[in-house]
């Protein structure tokens, strides 16, 4: 899995969690007998999620990308090829390429 899709995978599952603690009418009956009570809430819910690859599922090992020139350029598909545009963007952020 990249860490574009596990970035994605996390957020969705703080979007969800952020749902369900919002939508919960339990929550909101416990807030609001609070506030009735002469309480301001704030509530803030901290967790810890850790992803390992399960032994059902290794992890998926993907090839490391490599420049290509239009005389290397392999059948498969596999390099990506930088425009003189994309490699002044890589130096200015400090990346070599």
């Amino acid at each position: 899995m990249t860490s574009e899709k596990k970035s994605f995978l996390l957020a969705q599952l703080q979007k969800a969690i952020d749902e369900a603690v919002s939508e919960s009418s339990r929550i909101a009956e416990v807030i609001a007998e609070m506030k009735r009570c002469g309480y301001d809430l704030c509530l803030m819910l901290e967790s810890t999620v850790t992803i390992a690859p399960s032994e059902d599922h290794p992890f998926d090992v993907l090839p490391e990308p490599r420049l290509a020139s239009d005389s290397n350029r392999s059948a498969a598909g596999d390099e990506i090829k930088l425009t003189d545009e994309d490699l002044e963007f890589l130096q200015e952020l400090n990346i070599a390429a």
